[in-house]
C-alpha cells in the first residue's frame, strides 16, 4: 500500500516555474542606489526599499531613518535563463557591493514573491 506521500506526490498537479527576476540587497553609503534603464540588460529596477519601506520611485519622508542596507528589486524584462542572472550579478558587482541575492519566480502564472508595500 502506497503511503500518503508517495499518493500526494504521483497525484499533485506540475506547476509551470518561471524565472522573472533578482531582489538584490546593496551595500552603499552613497544614499539611495540609482540605475539607469538598460544598464543591466534585460533587468530593470522596479522599486528600492529600506528596512522594509519603499524609498524609490516615489517620495521620501526625510524623517525617515535608513541604513546603508537597500533591497533593490529588478525585473526581467524579457524572459530570462538562470544564467543570465548570474551575468548580471556580475555586472552589477562593477558598480556596487551587494551582500545577497534572491531569485524571484512564477508558479502558474502567479507571483511566488511579497509585492512592494
Amino acid at each position: 500500500m502506497p503511503t500518503y506521500t508517495q499518493t500526494a506526490i504521483a497525484t499533485k498537479k506540475k506547476k509551470s516555474i518561471k524565472l522573472v527576476g533578482a531582489d538584490l540587497y546593496i551595500i552603499t553609503d552613497k544614499g539611495i542606489p540609482e540605475f539607469t534603464d538598460g544598464e543591466f540588460g534585460p533587468f530593470r529596477c522596479e522599486f528600492i526599499s529600506n528596512r522594509g519601506t519603499k524609498v524609490w520611485p516615489g517620495f521620501v519622508s526625510p524623517d525617515l531613518l535608513m541604513v546603508n542596507w537597500y533591497r533593490c528589486r529588478f525585473m526581467a524584462t524579457k524572459d530570462i535563463k538562470d544564467a543570465e542572472v548570474g551575468e548580471f550579478l556580475v555586472q552589477l558587482s562593477k558598480k556596487w557591493e551587494w551582500s545577497a541575492a534572491q531569485k524571484l519566480w512564477n508558479y502558474d502564472g502567479e507571483a511566488g514573491f511579497s509585492k512592494a508595500y
